[in-house]
């Protein structure tokens, strides 16, 4: 049987599960890769990476919302930090799972 650890400083420890909780880190790393990078190739485009999608459907699971819904959750997030960049559409992001 693993033996388990023991917390020996029980501030920082509650520091480090505060910050792991807050969502808001997640949509700041999304942000710095929001469009996609790969190069251009004939036919369709990805515009937005891979992270912008997961990120969308990670707030979908979190809070319960539909994709709608979590669509203006982030423009409205981007809008309070002051950012102007073009938010995925809930029918690209149904698609892209």
């Amino acid at each position: 049987m693993p033996q388990k650890m023991r917390v020996s400083n029980c501030h920082e420890y509650n520091k480090f599960l505060e910050k792991r909780g807050n969502i808001f880190r997640y949509i700041d790393k999304a942000i710095e890769n929001w469009y996609e990078n790969s190069p251009k190739m004939q036919g369709g485009n990805y515009i937005y990476s891979d992270k912008v999608v997961i990120l969308v459907h990670i707030i979908v699971n979190l809070f319960r919302i539909g994709l709608r819904q979590t669509v203006g959750f982030i423009k409205g997030y981007l809008q309070q930090i002051g950012r102007d960049l073009a938010v995925i559409s809930y029918s690209q992001a149904s698609k892209k799972t």
